[in-house]
């Protein structure tokens, strides 16, 4: 008997880790908004938000056979201009993997919630065009965070503050998203543009114009912070090159336009409406690529945001200034001027 179910267990073995069913993440496989209760003591967390305390909670759900599930977590308050400018600011939820196992949170440990940032219904708008740039990227690259969205209820342990309901978004972590692409995650201080791979951050960086964004670096990170700024940096195992750029956190794109947004002094726009392409010309190769890859996605990139939770008549201005990008990448003299013209660097011979 031995004889027979070891060869049959290295089959089951061998062809779990070359599909995706190893590498699967459930809470990540859905579209469907995931309703949740996160109870801690949230008055007491909030009021020292700045801090960034962690408390101990629970986050409750119901599985898709009716289960009720609770759940012990960390949670604590994370983020910069965010920390400062919201009334509940971004939160990072710590979850115990030998709790998650058989839920739909199965093999997470750490994620990020992307918070409302204010009860007012405009940051209702900023957090869903938010959650919809992270899927128009995971249209174009596979080398893209996946997110998840929610409908949370936020519940005081201490009975501080009445129950909010109010839409959030966990994204995947840096580590699950290297595994899930066969890659590792990279501690670097410094970047070359050598070490990263060409044809992907040429996709980069062309979103990030799209979407009118130039909080972000691919090559270091703020102050004394490692590489990148808004990006975490992954790769092939045991190799310095072929390194890959996951961009998060596009609060301040020029298609959300919250109020609080604005470009960094040092760049030569006064608005983050304003595009500014921050592409290396030594890419500019692979630009006709690029550019026929958004062209192809067109059409469900403006899916996207037709048929979010605030529909077309909420997403007038994004899809206009998304129309503004197509006319600039698709007119030979526009395209020059915006963006070969106004690539960094000069391009190597």
């Amino acid at each position: 008997m031995k004889q027979t179910i070891k060869p049959l267990l290295m089959v089951l073995i061998l062809s779990c880790l070359l599909s995706n069913v190893c590498k699967s993440q459930p809470l990540f496989e859905s579209d469907e908004t995931l309703s949740i209760v996160l109870e801690a003591p949230l008055t007491d967390m909030l009021r020292q938000a700045g801090k960034k305390p962690t408390v101990s909670g629970t986050l409750r759900f119901q599985q898709d056979d009716g289960t009720d599930v609770a759940l012990d977590v960390d949670i604590t308050t994370r983020g910069k201009s965010r920390l400062e400018q919201c009334s509940f600011p971004p939160l990072s939820v710590n979850l115990k993997r030998q709790q998650v196992k058989s839920t739909v949170f199965a093999k997470q440990n750490k994620l990020k919630l992307v918070t409302q940032c204010s009860d007012k219904s405009v940051y209702r708008r900023y957090l869903n065009q938010e959650y919809a740039i992270y899927r128009v990227y995971n249209l174009l690259s596979d080398h893209s965070f996946r997110v998840r969205m929610l409908e949370v209820t936020y519940r005081d342990s201490n009975g501080r503050r009445r129950d909010k309901v109010q839409p959030a978004f966990f994204i995947e972590s840096d580590k699950r998203a290297a595994k899930r692409l066969e890659m590792q995650t990279i501690d670097a201080d410094t970047v070359k543009l050598s070490q990263l791979e060409p044809q992907s951050l040429s996709i980069f960086a062309l979103f990030q114009f799209m979407i009118g964004n130039t909080d972000f670096s691919v090559r270091k990170g703020p102050d004394e912070e490692g590489c990148c700024h808004n990006g975490k940096l992954i790769g092939p195992a045991d190799s310095d090159s072929g390194w890959v750029v996951l961009p998060y956190d596009f609060d301040q794109a020029g298609l959300i336009n919250a109020k609080y947004s604005a470009p960094n002094k040092v760049l030569p726009i006064k608005s983050v409406r304003q595009r500014l392409y921050r592409g290396y010309c030594h890419h500019n190769d692979y630009l006709d690529t690029t550019i026929a890859l958004f062209n192809e996605n067109r059409a469900a990139i403006d899916a996207l945001l037709k048929s979010g939770p605030d529909g077309g008549s909420q997403n007038k201005s994004a899809l206009k200034y998304l129309r503004g990008f197509y006319d600039i990448v698709n007119d030979p003299k526009k395209r020059q001027k915006k963006i070969i013209d106004n690539c960094l660097g000069k391009k190597r011979s």
